[in-house]
């Protein structure tokens, strides 16, 4: 994976206390942007959106504990084998680390898995990379909220 950003300031940015990933700055937006663009390609089957959304190497690991690269995980939901109906964030908030950038949150799912109509809370994080002057998900790991 090929990021964007000189790696002195990576390492400068990324060493630097948490609390120096302004909350709520331009950076922040822009990511929290990204990640409901994401979200509704997902619900919307918009495909070439996702694909722009999505890095390569991607790592999608669902609450059922089963993990997916980019390509598996664009051919079920183009299949239909999984099917997002909607998600709506509940909360959010993002940190950016230079040409990283997490976003933590929870989420309302309504989705059809192997033909089952599930509705379900999540809690998740989303990290992300700067690549190509854009935000593209590199992980995602998301749990149930019981």
């Amino acid at each position: 994976m090929k990021l964007t950003c000189p790696l002195w300031l990576t390492l400068l940015l990324c060493c630097a206390p948490a609390a120096m990933a302004a909350s709520g700055g331009s950076a922040e937006r822009e990511l929290l942007a990204a990640d409901s663009a994401r979200t509704e390609a997902m619900v919307s089957g918009d495909y070439a959106a996702l694909d722009h959304a999505l890095a390569d190497d991607l790592t999608y690991g669902h609450s059922t504990g089963q993990v997916q690269g980019k390509a598996e995980f664009v051919a079920d939901l183009k299949s239909g084998a999984r099917r997002y109906r909607a998600v709506t964030a509940l909360k959010s908030a993002a940190r950016v680390y230079g040409c990283a950038g997490v976003v933590t949150g929870t989420s309302d799912v309504q989705v059809e898995s192997q033909g089952r109509a599930l509705a379900f809370t999540l809690q998740y994080t989303a990290t992300y990379a700067r690549q190509h002057d854009r935000w593209v998900l590199v992980a995602y790991q998301s749990a149930r909220v019981p």
